[in-house]
């Protein structure tokens, strides 16, 4: 059993999104995004049989632009998954990357498999209730379309025994007697398409001359949709790059007007840039594309957290506010700290790795020592910038969710200092005072430092604290009972004044001093922690 009950890792093993994978989907930037696309496609279904609009009306292009990482491709392949989408549009989506060279007919083929497994299949299954209802009209025609003759009528073989054959790529039609048949409905160039998936059922050996062919055998594979489907079509295009034979198709393409299609292209900020300076004339196209979509803002952490949360609630039979809560503060200590991770792609491999060993150990949550080891293992040598007290990871996370509990906080940090006073008093460097704190309560530690002046500390982190330094430094003052008055707070620069030292204790200071203190209060103090100590004392300039 996997954590928070679930009867599976929820979370993708593979930087590269499946069909399977994609069918989940988070994220206020990207619903967006994908709303933009569901209104382009609803407005040109809706002129399909419009009159009135002309081809040009019937072509759109869609271009989706941000950085690696972002979710595009899982954007891309989403769209598949979704019945508002697949009912008015069949897609082809091809990956560039993996299209080499780029040659016309390499590209056609990478096209032509970017369709669904099915498609060709249907595409036959269409044909043959297309002979269905020629029966009735032109029987002897379809008869010899379909080569059934005296020995088949003989044999007891029927005109459906036949298109279950040619379903099967079993028969071959007479291809005379089929372009006959066909061609009150389709033109010449759409039935030599249909004879060749007829033939092979598919078009993978179909081969061109020239980008004139492609654009001709694209312009009838959309009309073929529209026929057979009544569908549009959409050409996903991911990994667009400035490749001078791409940017030549694609420039093509785009000026073709592909009929009753949509032309989808997925790149990056960098590769747009490149498509600005090896072709002007191609940028100023996609500059004026129908819709422009930039997944600017998808690796915020708001976006992040509800595509990871998705996840997780997708495959969970119930996920508890609690355990929500949980998980989110540490994507948030995972983000807030690790600028390499600020992108869903990174998260999402670190919970997956996470979730694998949280669920070896019977863990009811992702836990914090699975995710240290996770980033110790795909990220080794990773270092956590900034702690003085050398920090794992998992205490880092435990400790950084303690330093965001605003109630728990400032008696943390008044417990921190008041044991780092204790240990640096046992190496002999500083002496406790006896002397009663203020009657106010203002401070909350005192002792003697190695020139024999009395220090005293208030830690304000709190927000009463925080608005009476002035109290706190007459009090003090007032009382006599100290040489010096260090202040600790989070929200203000290092100063002194009047005797009076300000520390901005930052979030990093924060988390060592909860890690130091919890060590040193479960007696976990090892012998490279002295040296820290002191280091640590002196950050926030107790001495």
């Amino acid at each position: 059993m996997y954590p928070y009950d679930l009867a599976l890792n929820p979370f993708p093993s593979s930087p590269t999104p499946t069909i399977k994978i994609s069918k989940i989907f988070g994220g206020k930037r990207h619903r967006l995004a994908l709303n933009s696309i569901k209104d382009c496609i609803i407005d040109m279904y809706s002129k399909l049989n419009n009159d009135i609009y002309g081809d040009e009306e019937l072509f759109k292009v869609i271009t989706v632009i941000q950085d690696i990482g972002s979710g595009k491709t899982h954007l891309a392949l989403h769209m598949k998954t979704l019945s508002s989408i697949v009912d008015k549009a069949i897609i082809s989506y091809i990956d560039l990357v993996q299209v080499h060279p780029r040659e016309i007919n390499n590209v056609f083929s990478a096209i032509v498999k970017g369709f669904d497994n099915a498609y060709f299949n249907n595409v036959l299954e269409k044909l043959c209730d297309y002979f269905r209802r020629s029966l009735a009209v032109s029987p002897k025609l379809v008869k010899k379309a379909l080569k059934h003759g005296f020995f088949d009528t003989l044999n007891g073989t029927s005109i459906e025994d036949k298109l279950k054959q040619l379903l099967k790529i079993k028969i071959q039609p007479s291809i005379n007697h089929l372009y006959d048949l066909l061609s009150n409905d389709f033109t010449k160039s759409e039935i030599q398409l249909i004879v060749e998936i007829i033939k092979n059922g598919n078009l993978d050996g179909f081969v061109l001359k020239s980008f004139d062919d492609l654009i001709s055998t694209l312009n009838n594979l959309s009309s073929l949709n529209l026929k057979f489907f009544h569908k549009l079509t959409i050409f996903q295009i991911d990994e667009f790059d400035a490749n001078i034979q791409s940017v030549d198709y694609v420039k093509g393409l785009i000026n073709s007007h592909i009929h009753y299609s949509i032309l989808m292209l997925i790149t990056t900020p960098s590769y747009y840039s490149d498509i600005s300076r090896v072709s002007p004339s191609l940028f100023d196209r996609l500059d004026k594309a129908n819709y422009k979509i930039d997944l600017a803002g998808s690796n915020s952490y708001d976006e992040i957290n509800d595509i990871v949360l998705e996840y997780v609630e997708q495959n969970a039979s119930k996920l508890a506010d609690t355990d929500k809560t949980d998980l989110s503060s540490k994507i948030k200590i995972i983000y807030d700290e690790f600028p390499d991770f600020r992108n869903i792609r990174s998260i999402l491999n670190i919970l997956y790795h996470s979730t694998e060993l949280s669920s070896k150990k019977n863990s009811l949550v992702i836990d914090e020592q699975s995710i240290e080891d996770s980033i110790k293992n795909i990220y080794p040598g990773l270092r956590l910038r900034g702690s003085i007290m050398g920090i794992p990871i998992s205490d880092f996370i435990k400790m950084r969710k303690m330093s965001i509990d605003a109630d728990y906080l400032s008696l943390g940090i008044k417990n921190a200092v008041i044991n780092l006073i204790d240990y640096v008093e046992e190496l002999g460097t500083v002496k406790k005072s006896e002397e009663k704190m203020t009657p106010e309560g203002y401070l909350d530690a005192i002792y003697n430092d190695h020139l024999g002046k009395k220090i005293g500390v208030t830690i304000a982190i709190d927000l009463d604290k925080n608005k009476n330094f002035d109290k706190i430094v007459k009090s003090t003052k007032r009382n006599l009972l100290i040489d010096k008055l260090i202040i600790l707070t989070t929200n203000i620069t290092n100063i002194k004044k009047n005797d009076t030292t300000f520390v901005t204790v930052d979030r990093w200071k924060l988390v060592d001093l909860l890690y130091f203190s919890k060590k040193y209060s479960d007696n976990e103090i090892k012998l490279e922690d002295p040296q820290k100590a002191i280091m640590l004392a002196k950050s926030i300039q107790l001495f």
